[in-house]
């Protein structure tokens, strides 16, 4: 019988880091309902697979979006 794999939890500080953006964004996020989380007594958290997953779509959005590219070539520049 295979056990499950425990979840693993992030804070927001730290969904902020691996996201790239600010702390204020990922409040933003998560009131939207567009980042899922659980309210606990000292904050939120947030599961690192919704995080994940969240990424990957706002990725996959980017790939298609040419004026994400357009920004991205003119940092490089």
């Amino acid at each position: 019988m295979a056990t499950a794999k425990p979840h693993k939890v992030l804070a927001a500080g730290d969904v902020a880091k691996l996201l790239g953006v600010s702390y204020q964004y990922i409040d933003k996020l998560a009131q939207e309902g567009k980042l899922p989380f659980q309210q606990t007594s000292s904050g939120r958290i947030f599961l690192e697979e919704d995080v994940m997953a969240f990424k990957r779509k706002r990725d996959q959005k980017a790939k298609r979006d040419p004026r994400i590219k357009l920004r991205r070539r003119a940092k490089q520049g």
